[in-house]
């Protein structure tokens, strides 16, 4: 007989290996992985929390040696009036500290079902405040839920890929020729312009040339990181290298900029 298994199961999941691939265009991609434990026959899995700045429609999901059947995503709304529904906020100011379960949101009042049971308040005006213990990705990220099929019970590995808006960037080198000999140094310059905390992920280019290892990228920042540095003597070890302007400096004078490309010509 089939067994089906209706638990969530999302007390025994955990994220790692978060990547990071930079491509050329609007959009990056990102690659999540998830760990569940799966039990034999159909079960469904999640939530998993995915990035808000992710393009739900594009959201791929695999796993080995088991069949997913089918899989809903709850999208978020990025109107936190909207999104605050069903969440548990507390309001502080104006002599009251209330804590509840978001009913509706309409005008000037919120409804709330608390301990004490049904509320309905105002809207707190500044400097009293709407307050959730979640963090901002927690709270308005979209939520997948996976119907997946297994021969057996066991710990599974699901990568989640979609595309993310937001994030920018840029590749510079420094060629710095000393009676000479020449070091070519080679910088990604990033640019996270988004409220996402991205902390120790992997990057990655998208021709597979590097992977730089637990790079954090705090909201709204630009980093700027090393990913080569090496002497070089000809054309045949540039060739694989991302394109980018190389700033030249010839005996400690600066005599210009050309490109990668173009660099031994």
């Amino acid at each position: 007989m089939r067994k089906l298994i209706a638990l969530f199961f999302f007390l025994f999941s955990f994220s790692y290996g978060d990547g990071l691939i930079l491509t050329e265009g609007k959009y990056s991609t990102y690659i999540q992985e998830e760990e569940f434990m799966v039990a034999e026959g159909e079960n469904i899995i999640g939530p998993i929390s995915i990035l808000p700045t992710a393009v739900v429609d594009a959201v791929d999901v695999h796993a080995d040696n088991l069949s997913i059947t089918g899989f809903i995503i709850d999208k978020a709304d990025l109107d936190w009036r909207r999104n605050l529904v069903g969440k548990f906020i507390t309001i502080e100011g104006e002599g009251r500290i209330i804590r509840g379960v978001v009913v509706e949101i309409k005008g000037k009042f919120i409804a709330l079902n608390s301990k004490k049971g049904y509320i309905v308040t105002t809207l707190p005006e500044f400097p009293s405040r709407i307050s959730s213990h979640l963090k901002w990705e927690e709270l308005f990220s979209p939520q997948l839920t996976l119907k997946v099929n297994s021969q057996e019970a066991r710990s599974q590995v699901f990568k989640v890929r979609y595309p993310i808006k937001g994030i920018k960037w840029n590749i510079s080198y420094i060629l710095t020729e000393i009676d000479g000999i020449k070091l070519l140094k080679g910088f990604i310059t990033i640019e996270n312009s988004t409220s996402v905390d991205f902390r120790k992920i992997d990057i990655s280019f998208e021709n597979g040339f590097k992977t730089l290892k637990d790079v954090t990228l705090p909201p709204h920042t630009t980093k700027k990181l090393l990913f080569i540095k090496k002497r070089i003597n000809s054309k045949e070890e540039t060739k694989n290298l991302p394109s980018g302007k190389v700033f030249i400096y010839r005996n400690g004078v600066f005599q210009g900029s050309i490109s990668i490309k173009k660099l031994f010509r």
